[in-house]
Formats: structure tokens, C-alpha cells, sequence
């Protein structure tokens, strides 16, 4: 009996969460809907300018006899094929938004407009090359189980982060969405992050100079909310890369994004290799 009822309580444990009827859209735990803008007080020389080729993003200013160490932990091949950029090459045949794909555009002095196509796909765009990411939202995973009558304990199923079979790869690649949601219960606010997979990508640069990311490249990334005291909103953003091709470790960056009123600062502009 002790054993029945001690099933019943985990099994009734495991299935909580959000309703199985609610749509990706109306169970978001944060709201990123909006225009956004980007907020550079990080890497401003690789954001806001465009560096020179062969600039890898040294760290400046080391104790002596420290070795500088480039922001991007490329092997040997990734670094050769960064100084083979060539930027006439690139326009003339028509690569000129190779740093606008998906794992360079977020690092861009961007605006980003970001809004729901349907219940089931969040769209995010920018004005810096004018480029739209589509985030679809994979189907609710199905939540680890007790069986009240053998006592038998079936996991959860994993998340399902493979592109539909036939995907070609593009500049945005094939991204699929999952929210972590956490509170809303015993009085403490609902909240969480948004975790975006992006594979089948097309080869690009992290930055306008020719920084490169293999078409095996995979992104992860994680956007989370906050409200200041001065009632501002922000997106805190975290990419990671992990290319083992070009990778001897996955690149991790964290920028910002801050809300703005309305869309008197948005100015689609056309990709450009400068």
C-alpha cells in the first residue's frame, strides 16, 4: 500500500508543469517580443568598427612575458583560412552577408525586431543586413514517468535538436527553440530563458573580417530577461559555437540588448563586406 501510494505522488510530481494544450506562444515564461537594440560595452573595436584582416581579437595589455591569446580558440586551419579573407572575392560573388549569419549577426551594432509568426515559431529580426532568424519551437517533451503498479520509472524523452531530414544549409541555418521555465508556484514569480539550437548552417565569419565558422558548426544560445529599477528591459545573451572543424574549444560570448519604445530606430540596411 506505502509502495502504491508513494508511485502515485511521483508520478503525480513528474507530470507537472505547463498544460499539455498550451502553445509555445502562450506558455513563454518571458516575453521577448519587441524592438531591441544592441548594447556594445563589450568587444567594442570588433563590433562597432570593422576590423583588419587578420585581427583575431588579442588581449591587450598582458603582464610581461604573458603571450597574448586570441579571443577565438581556433586550431591551426582555422587561423589559415582566416588570412586567406578576401573581402573583393566575397562581393564579386555575392558572399557580401557572410558576417551576417547566424553566428555573426548578434554580434553586430544591431537592432532587433523579434515577434511571433505563428503559436509555434518566434521570428527574430535585424536591421544590420537586414537577415530574419526563425525559431521553431519542437514539440512539448514528453515528461518522465512512475508506474503506480510495478514501481517502474520511465525517463523523459530527450530533447529532439536534429534539423528535419533534407534541411539545406543557409546563412541562418535551421534553429530549433525549447523554453526552461522555472517559478509560478508558491508565490514565487514565473520566469526563465529561451535555449535555441541552430545547426545546417551555411560557412560564415564572427566578424566583418573574415573570422570564420565551418558549415559543421553548431550554435547554442540562451536569452534571458531583466527589468532595472529605472524600469528598463534587457535580453542577456549568451552564445556558444562549438566547431570542431576550425575549434579547439567552443566560443562563448555574452552581450546585451535593450528595449526600446517603438520602431522610430529601426533602419533596415543591405549587407555589406566593409
Amino acid at each position: 500500500m506505502h509502495a502504491t501510494i508513494l508511485g502515485l505522488l511521483l508520478m503525480i510530481i513528474a507530470q507537472r508543469g505547463a498544460p499539455a494544450n498550451q502553445t509555445p506562444k502562450s506558455a513563454a515564461p518571458i516575453d521577448l517580443t519587441g524592438y531591441w537594440t544592441a548594447v556594445i560595452n563589450e568587444d567594442w573595436r570588433l563590433r562597432m568598427l570593422t576590423p583588419k584582416k587578420g585581427d583575431f581579437g588579442m588581449v591587450f595589455q598582458q603582464p610581461p612575458g604573458v603571450v597574448s591569446l586570441p579571443s577565438i580558440p581556433y586550431k591551426p586551419n582555422g587561423i589559415e583560412t582566416a588570412k586567406q579573407f578576401d573581402p573583393a572575392k566575397d562581393e564579386a560573388d555575392g558572399n557580401q552577408c557572410k558576417g551576417y549569419g547566424a553566428a555573426g549577426v548578434m554580434r553586430q551594432p544591431t537592432h532587433l525586431h523579434i515577434t511571433w509568426q505563428d503559436d509555434t515559431t518566434l521570428k527574430l529580426e535585424t536591421d544590420f543586413g537586414t537577415q530574419t532568424r526563425v525559431f521553431h519551437f519542437a514539440p512539448p517533451q514528453r515528461p518522465g514517468r512512475m508506474s503506480f503498479f510495478n514501481g517502474d520509472y520511465f525517463p523523459p524523452e530527450p530533447l529532439k535538436i536534429e534539423p528535419p531530414p533534407g534541411t539545406e544549409p543557409s546563412l541562418q541555418g535551421h534553429s530549433i527553440a525549447y523554453w526552461n521555465a522555472a517559478g509560478g508556484r508558491g508565490g514565487v514569480e514565473r520566469g526563465g530563458s529561451l535555449r535555441v539550437v541552430t545547426s545546417k548552417l551555411k560557412p560564415g565569419y564572427y566578424w566583418k573580417n573574415g573570422m570564420p565558422y565551418s558549415g559543421n558548426a553548431v550554435i547554442t544560445e540562451y536569452f534571458r530577461t531583466m527589468e532595472l529599477p529605472d524600469s528598463s528591459k534587457w535580453i542577456l545573451f549568451t552564445q556558444i559555437v562549438e566547431d570542431p572543424e576550425y575549434l579547439t574549444q567552443p566560443f562563448i560570448v555574452n552581450y546585451q540588448f535593450k528595449k526600446l519604445p517603438d520602431a522610430s530606430k529601426w533602419s533596415p540596411t543591405p549587407c555589406t563586406v566593409k
